[in-house]
């Protein structure tokens, strides 16, 4: 069948238009669609991620009907890489969360596929020049547009650090200015390239103002990791620059544009502040510096708790890991402080070791280290002159802030790494003493990305159908959104589809068929504290209190520390199940909880005044001064401290001027 529709393809793509620039058609493709991501909130949606597997779908289609007589990928490169993307299918096979996680696996083949093309097709210097031109430009041009973008949204918006274009307008949260701070990171150096490359001052000085406004939204995504990256970033090109002088170095033309660049630099910085300072408050470079600013040292802490909690993961399910995209379900469950939660260790070999077993980790770390480790001894002399040193400053640079941050999910940074990556592997030689077998590897390869493709397409269509859904849900047309949710049953990334359905149908009091869509749900994911939580809820609701206990008392171990919601809910259940001497015996546990909440609430850690907890917490603890009468003063007066500060803090970001742009 694959072989059929294969041929098919083939035939419409190949035959239909034999004279086509084929090749180039890829290539304009490969360089729109990094712009595309890039402005697109940066890449971090599901049709980025789709529209990159039909990319790499492309690219592999082309190399193998117009190309294949030319060079093939080194062995030992092209084994790493499908290593890696075949271990993250079987990952994604035997993951505990598979309602989460196929785009990681769509988008890894992807990027994958778009390597072996980059290392294929780029063999002539002169194609690789004309190629890392261009990639160049779009990219140095979008950081720029990016950057005009940054400077409004951080003067008219609230958010209080520049985020590019790396932000959801639909969401008030949705702001990520650490990964704008990563793609800074890798485009930089390229501009740096082509300030060191041109001869005229008039067009070197375009450059350094392009320089030096790059070095200033960095800053201002006060991102403290990024920016020690960036430093080191300037440390490895310093010692490159050196390791290739001339005996005669000209000092006058460099010195006079690092001024400019340095004076740019700092002229947005205070700029920027300046017009911000008109609307909202500013935060300053020493509330980051010394760890005063609203995270405190939390950010610290919480990630040595992420990567010793991501790493007794990892060796609980060392081969295959919990699943692409599970460590934001299966960490809880060693959840410390409230909130103390994430969608990824802040480690990107962490993350791997986790979600997809330490062997992927270790192909993954392999693929990257021996390209970089083999082009740090090329002999930078013969070298400086290319933009071979600038790639390799921004690779290690993103590489080393993946070490504490991850933002690889983001298509429009993900896609220029791996160009990148395929790029600096061009200039060093590998062994030719094994060749891949032509047709083994075309065959892997095509029934590989053909099989994606469909399984993409396919779903395709209970996405669109899932997604009408949630916007009937959101309108509050419960009845007409489980319509559409059960039109989209088929759904393999189905998310929170079949939660969805289980609360509308519980407020609708059809609770069979709500335990029903519960149990859809649990049947592809079970490390979720939400649906345990809900079941329970149900249950108690058609009347059996005792059968709920079970459900909550699981929704407690996984999520006690992210929702109080579920301490209240399993508290009146044993209540209602006459199990108060379980109440009384579990009491100091319950208390201490509550107490970290209040705590939380204080100092809005991770905006918790902001949320529900407030309103749970309020009620639990006015339960328990109802239960223990002679401690009532007590928990009264801690629910009156949650409510004060929660009251507080809400009405400060209400009396917060709106953003002016949406």
């Amino acid at each position: 069948m694959f072989i059929a529709l294969r041929e098919k393809l083939s035939w419409f793509f190949f035959q239909v238009f034999p004279n086509l620039p084929w090749r180039s058609i890829a290539e304009w493709l490969l360089l729109g669609f990094t712009a595309f991501a890039l402005f697109w909130k940066g890449g971090k949606t599901l049709e980025s991620t789709w529209l990159l597997l039909l990319l790499g779908w492309f690219l592999t289609m082309v190399w193998w009907w117009k190309d294949q007589r030319k060079a093939q990928a080194p062995l030992l490169l092209w084994g790493l890489v499908l290593g890696f993307i075949l271990l993250t299918i079987a990952s994604y096979i035997t993951s505990t969360t598979k309602n989460y996680g196929l785009d990681e696996v769509l988008a890894t083949a992807a990027l994958g596929m778009v390597f072996l093309w980059v290392v294929r097709t780029l063999t002539l210097p002169m194609d690789r020049e004309r190629f890392t031109l261009r990639l160049s430009r779009v990219l140095v041009a979008g950081t720029f547009l990016a950057a005009c973008l940054s400077v409004a949204v951080y003067a008219l918006q609230p958010v209080n650090r520049m985020v590019g274009t790396f932000f959801d307008p639909r969401f008030h949260t949705d702001y990520w200015p650490n990964a704008w701070a990563d793609f800074l990171l890798l485009t930089w150096p390229l501009a740096a390239w082509w300030l060191k490359r041109e001869k005229r001052f008039t067009h070197a000085l375009v450059w350094a103002l392009l320089l030096g406004i790059d070095w200033g939204v960095l800053a201002l995504s006060f991102s403290r990791g990024a920016i020690i990256a960036f430093a080191g970033q300037l440390v490895v090109w310093g010692l490159i620059e050196w390791a290739g002088r001339e005996r005669h170095i000209e000092w006058k033309k460099p010195l006079t544009l690092a001024v400019i660049v340095l004076f740019t630099t700092l002229a947005l910085f205070l700029g920027a502040n300046a017009l911000r300072g008109e609307r909202f408050a500013v935060q300053t470079v020493e509330e980051k510096v010394t760890f005063t600013a609203s995270e405190g040292t939390s950010s610290i802490s919480e990630r040595g708790n992420f990567w010793g909690q991501a790493a007794a993961l990892a060796m609980q399910r060392p081969v295959l890991g919990w699943g692409p995209y599970s460590f934001r379900f299966i960490q809880p469950r060693m959840e410390e402080n409230v909130l103390a939660t994430s969608d990824h260790p802040h480690n990107v070999v962490l993350k791997y070791a986790a979600e997809r077993g330490w062997v992927a980790a270790l192909l993954f770390v392999v693929f990257v280290g021996i390209i970089l480790y083999r082009v740090a001894w090329l002999p930078w002399g013969e070298k400086k002159h290319t933009p071979v040193p600038f790639l390799f400053v921004a690779v290690l640079g993103l590489l080393a802030h993946s070490q504490i941050d991850y933002n690889l999910q983001f298509v429009g940074i993900a896609l220029p790494l791996w160009i990148f990556l395929g790029l600096l592997a061009l200039e060093v030689p590998w062994s030719e003493s094994k060749k891949l077998n032509k047709k083994l590897v075309r065959f892997v390869e095509i029934s590989l990305m053909t099989v994606l493709l469909a399984v993409a397409v396919l779903e395709a269509q209970w996405i669109v159908l899932s997604s009408v859904g949630r916007h009937l849900e959101k309108m509050g047309e419960g009845e007409r959104a489980l319509t559409w949710y059960s039109a989209a049953r088929g759904e393999w990334l189905s998310r929170d589809m079949h939660l969805s359905r289980a609360q509308i149908l519980y407020g609708l009091k059809r609770y069979k068929e709500a335990q029903s869509a519960i149990g859809d749900y649990l049947k592809v994911n079970q490390e979720d504290p939400r649906a345990w939580k809900l079941l329970g809820e149900v249950v108690l609701a058609s009347g059996n209190s005792f059968d709920a206990i079970e459900p909550l008392n699981g929704a407690y171990v996984l999520g006690r520390y992210n929702d109080i919601g579920i301490t209240r809910s399993l508290v009146r259940t044993l209540l209602a199940a006459g199990e108060r001497t379980q109440v009384d015996e579990r009491r100091e546990e319950f208390d201490a909880l509550i107490y970290e909440y209040v705590q939380a609430i204080q100092v809005n850690a991770h905006y918790i005044a902001l949320s529900s907890n407030v309103e749970e917490v309020v009620e639990l603890a006015n339960l328990f001064a109802k239960l223990y009468p002679n401690d009532a003063p007590l928990y009264t007066v801690l629910a009156a401290r949650a409510d004060h500060h929660a009251k507080l803090e809400r009405e400060r970001i209400k009396a917060r001027a709106p953003g002016m742009l949406w």
